[in-house]
């Protein structure tokens, strides 16, 4: 009998064990592992970026005005050249002999009114006298205002026969470089023909393709932060200028223009970075977003309380690189589970390590 009461007293002490034994790894396991951060207020920038390419907004294609074969070429590709400096010289010959042909036809008109203006005066005299007829004045003076329109006709084509002269030296109407050279010396060219073609660097035109799906945020005037391979660390703020009111049906994106004076070693054809500043929010709370975790309930975060994590439902909204808004659910300041916090449930019990 005593042997019986002291077998059923050891099996109950092992039972007693074994449950402390189980207890206590039924507690191990409720404590989870967590790494934590502090929810931040911050000014948050939402921004688009694209890369795009410089072109010259000035660009010009400097074609004949005049008729007439190149004797002399005076500019040739890549070459800087400076706002009236010449580039080309047509032959003058025809242009000069029109010139002198015009000259005589002036000279000569002027001497005919002249003479003229002196027969209607001695004309004028005698009618005051009575001694010639209303009629040969009156034809005198018709005779003079004749004159007159026709010396108007040849000073005019005096000066066109003048102005094809100095169109016989072709000049550049602007600063810049030569990108074209379309002519060679011994070609005869007619009004039109393209001769060079300009680029100048000092203002300068941005194309930025941004996603169709984003054309409804952009609008003119928005800020632009514009960035070169050209001119590294350098960064340019400037607006945006224009946006094209179509699609490009191939890469399905829509081009934003932002012009602006060149920096100083900017080039057309260059790529560039552009960033367009959509929206500016302070005062937004931010948590890692490894700390937001989708439950039954919504997207909630565990706030660590005494090494206790309590759940909290929030509204999430931009994510910025690896940080989340928090739109409404947090004020700032909290700590938050990161690592481990998927693992979570509310009121579980934590043991908080630091990051590695």
């Amino acid at each position: 009998m005593k042997k019986n009461v002291v077998f059923l007293i050891l099996a109950l002490f092992a039972v007693f064990c074994m449950s402390i034994d189980s207890g206590a790894e039924e507690e191990k396991v409720k404590i989870t592992p967590i790494t934590t951060a502090e929810s931040v207020i911050q000014e948050v920038v939402v921004t688009e970026e694209a890369v795009g390419w410089i072109e010259s907004r000035t660009s010009p294609t400097i074609a004949a005005e005049v008729p007439g074969r190149v004797v002399k070429v005076l500019a040739d590709y890549g070459q800087s050249i400076q706002a009236g400096e010449p580039l080309a010289e047509l032959d003058t010959e025809e242009s000069l002999l029109s010139v002198e042909v015009q000259q005589s036809e002036v000279d000569r008109l002027n001497a005919l009114i002249i003479n003229q203006e002196r027969t209607v005066k001695r004309l004028r005299n005698l009618l005051e006298k009575k001694s010639v007829p209303q009629e040969r004045v009156d034809n005198a003076e018709a005779q003079l205002i004749s004159l007159n329109e026709q010396l108007s006709g040849a000073t005019a084509r005096l000066s066109d026969a003048k102005r094809h002269v100095s169109k016989c030296i072709i000049s550049s109407p602007v600063d810049g470089r030569v990108e074209e050279r379309y002519i060679a010396e011994g070609d005869y060219l007619k009004v039109g023909n393209p001769l060079f073609k300009i680029i100048t660097d000092q203002y300068l035109r941005v194309i930025l393709p941004f996603p169709e799906n984003v054309a409804s945020r952009l609008r003119v005037g928005l800020s632009v932060k514009l960035s070169s391979p050209l001119t590294p660390g350098i960064e340019l703020d400037s607006t945006i200028n224009e946006i094209r009111p179509s699609v490009n049906t191939k890469s399905r994106s829509i081009g934003v223009i932002v012009d602006i004076e060149n920096p100083g070693a900017w080039k057309p054809g260059a790529s560039i970075n552009g960033r367009v500043i959509i929206a500016q929010k302070p005062n937004t709370v931010m948590v890692p977003d490894q700390s937001v975790v989708r439950r039954p309930v919504g997207e909630v975060v565990y706030i660590i309380e005494e090494n206790t994590a309590r759940q909290r439902i929030v509204k999430t909204g931009l994510r910025i690189d690896d940080l989340l808004e928090i739109e409404d659910g947090l004020n700032g300041g909290e700590t938050v589970a990161v690592d481990g916090a998927s693992y979570l449930t509310d009121n579980a019990s934590v043991q908080v390590r630091e990051k590695k």
